[in-house]
């Protein structure tokens, strides 16, 4: 199922995290269907977005600033609240909470009367196995004591925001997967790829992984806002693949990088990462793998979709395609080295 413009016809919506990799996702396929698109988010990290941003209502500002938030959302008819970084080591890790947490409850308090909010959570708040279970929005979270800073920033985000859903507010939350795709600056997924491509992964990581487009998830954040229940929560997926067959995936896009054979056992992984850790202290760069890339690859992170399929009329399209366009946008970009582009 499409967005309807005829839902979207007139209606003034704000995107916070409009200039992330989810966000300008989003923004995008708002643009020529609402009435009226403002950004909420920090200045753009590349020139390229900064052209695409160039005309449109933006106002560049943390989540946490109270009055850029009480700005932004004024008048809106619908807010997508997608803004909140990743971060798994250094300096990043102590603002990370605070992002999450006091940004949802900024957006929250000013959300006007009548706003529908559809808020980014991520399948991490779902909870994640270790024998390959494939796991709903029913299943009991499970990882309290897991020691990834991310799992829990955006655990307690979603709580507050289905927490106002029970006081009356009209929130939606949406679970997506782990996201890849085209125009990807920096996020995790997308690093992973450059480096897997680039031949800097010798050995296949453990565990597994429910990964997705980030076009299809910003789709599912359109329909979640004409079709979703209030106070639900809907997991935007794609396929379930174990590390080594991503690895196999990821080959298959790229003739030039041979598959490693060999797999990484998660207690050589952690070794490594208190290496990476020391390293990145001298270096001052993040380090791969970090303790916390390491404590996440201990888990499978397998979801099913079956709700958002049956209640938003939501689908996604396969890992394959997604790859070779991804691929594709990294060589045109020049962020990946090759002979010849992919046809």
């Amino acid at each position: 199922m499409q967005p309807d413009p005829g839902f979207w016809a007139g209606k003034r919506v704000c995107v916070t995290g409009g200039t992330g990799f989810l966000g300008w996702h989003i923004v995008r396929q708002l643009l020529p269907i609402a009435g009226h698109v403002r950004v909420l988010g920090l200045a753009p990290a590349s020139k390229a977005l900064a052209k695409r941003l160039a005309g449109l209502d933006c106002i560049f500002a943390d989540v946490r600033d109270a009055d850029a938030v009480q700005a932004g959302l004024r008048d809106c008819d619908v807010v997508m609240h997608a803004a909140g970084p990743v971060a798994v080591w250094g300096r990043g890790l102590s603002e990370m909470l605070a992002i999450h947490v006091d940004g949802t409850n900024r957006v929250l308090a000013a959300l006007p009367p009548g706003a529908r909010l559809v808020h980014t959570s991520s399948v991490v708040t779902v909870g994640a196995s270790q024998q390959h279970e494939i796991l709903t929005e029913t299943s009991r979270f499970n990882l309290q004591q897991l020691r990834v800073d991310y799992v829990h920033a955006k655990r307690q985000s979603e709580e507050i925001a289905l927490e106002a859903s029970q006081r009356g507010a009209d929130v939606v939350v949406v679970n997506p997967g782990f996201l890849l795709g085209p125009e990807d600056e920096a996020s995790v997924m997308g690093r992973f790829c450059l480096r897997f491509w680039r031949g800097h992964m010798p050995m296949i990581p453990p565990g597994g992984l429910n990964i997705v487009d980030v076009r299809d998830v910003a789709r599912g954040h359109l329909l979640a806002a004409e079709h979703g229940r209030r106070g639900s929560r809907y997991i935007l997926g794609g396929a379930n693949y174990t590390m080594r067959d991503f690895v196999a995936c990821l080959s298959s896009i790229d003739p030039f990088t041979p598959p490693p054979r060999l797999s990484l056992p998660a207690s050589v992984q952690s070794a490594l990462a208190y290496l990476a850790e020391a390293r990145a202290v001298v270096v001052r760069r993040e380090p791969y793998p970090s303790l916390q890339h390491a404590r996440l690859s201990r888990f499978c992170w397998w979801y099913s979709s079956e709700r958002a399929h049956a209640e938003l009329g939501w689908s996604a399209r396969t890992l394959p395609e997604s790859l070779a366009d991804t691929y594709r946008w990294f060589v045109e970009a020049g962020r990946l080295r090759r002979p010849v582009a992919v046809g």
